[in-house]
């Protein structure tokens, strides 16, 4: 409110900068409110007042250079060179499902389109370095792609890496995303889906699912992100939510007496999208398409 009238000049960036604080800040109140002594009360109220008074300091003090993230080398700007290097695994008829691991930040991922191989990545870079490594058992094809190397996120200058990702539409996939901060954009409504795990620090995930395959899950756990889900209005869904101050966007969903939301056909359904949703400062939001 200060920001919008003009008092302040509050650099919202320190925000993402100081998320962690804000963890610490849920686990104390948490602590805390197991006592229902008037101490307990007061301390857990101190505690909020410094923490957000430690962060709208700096958020007002900070210098612009000094509160930005930045996806950048060590070295000078002036040095830096953007390139562009594909990764490509081949598909075989022998695959019948496939895991894919994805790890690193500082990038964002776009998956779109299918391929005829297996799995391919198109990364348009300006830092780092990128590996895609693959093990086979019986069936199963395991991909890891990673990415590597320290960097600073400038927010302002949106100057991270991208990675164009294909999939092939014929295995069912196991899709797994770790990442401290970053973007995700997943388009899957033209894949097999089994299961997905997100987990996040402050990042942003838009995921668009298919009709699920016997059961599909989702499991997403973040510190200070948003994540939007996609499903299709003709598939049956079951959300569990476990939160501290995050906010919840389930439209066309009823909560349950035991906590859980489902819409109008997970009665009686046997294919099922399970959404197992846990964060801490994070914004959730389930619609359907």
């Amino acid at each position: 409110m200060l920001q919008n009238f003009g008092v302040i000049d509050f650099q919202w960036r320190v925000i993402f900068r100081f998320w962690p604080v804000i963890l610490i800040l849920i686990g104390a109140n948490l602590l805390f409110s197991r006592d229902d002594s008037r101490a307990g009360a007061i301390i857990s109220v101190l505690l909020t007042l410094l923490a957000l008074g430690f962060i709208t300091y700096k958020g007002i003090t900070s210098l612009d250079e000094e509160a930005e993230w930045s996806f950048r080398n060590d070295r000078e700007d002036s040095d830096k060179r953007e390139a562009t290097h594909i990764f490509v695994e081949e598909y075989n008829d022998s695959i019948a499902k496939a895991v894919l691991n994805i790890s690193g930040g500082a990038t964002k991922y776009v998956l779109k389109d299918s391929t005829s191989n297996l799995f391919q990545a198109d990364v348009k870079k300006s830092f780092g370095n990128y590996s895609l490594l693959k093990t086979f058992s019986d069936s199963t094809q395991v991909l890891d792609f990673k990415m590597k190397g320290n960097s600073k996120w400038d927010l302002k200058d949106n100057d991270g890496n991208t990675a164009t990702l294909k999939l092939n539409s014929n295995p069912i996939w196991d899709i797994n995303v770790e990442m401290g901060a970053g973007k995700a954009d997943l388009d899957l409504s033209s894949f097999k889906v089994n299961k997905i795990s997100i987990k996040g620090g402050a990042a942003s995930f838009k995921i668009i699912l298919p009709e699920p395959v016997k059961s599909t899950t989702v499991s997403v756990e973040t510190g200070v992100s948003e994540i939007e889900i996609s499903i299709p209005a003709s598939a049956a869904c079951k959300i569990t939510t476990e939160s501290g101050l995050s906010s919840n966007d389930f439209t066309g969903f009823t909560k349950q007496a035991d906590g859980t939301y489902t819409n109008k056909n997970y009665e009686g359904s046997y294919n099922v999208i399970v959404l197992d949703l846990k964060g801490g400062l994070s914004k959730f939001k389930v619609r359907q398409y």
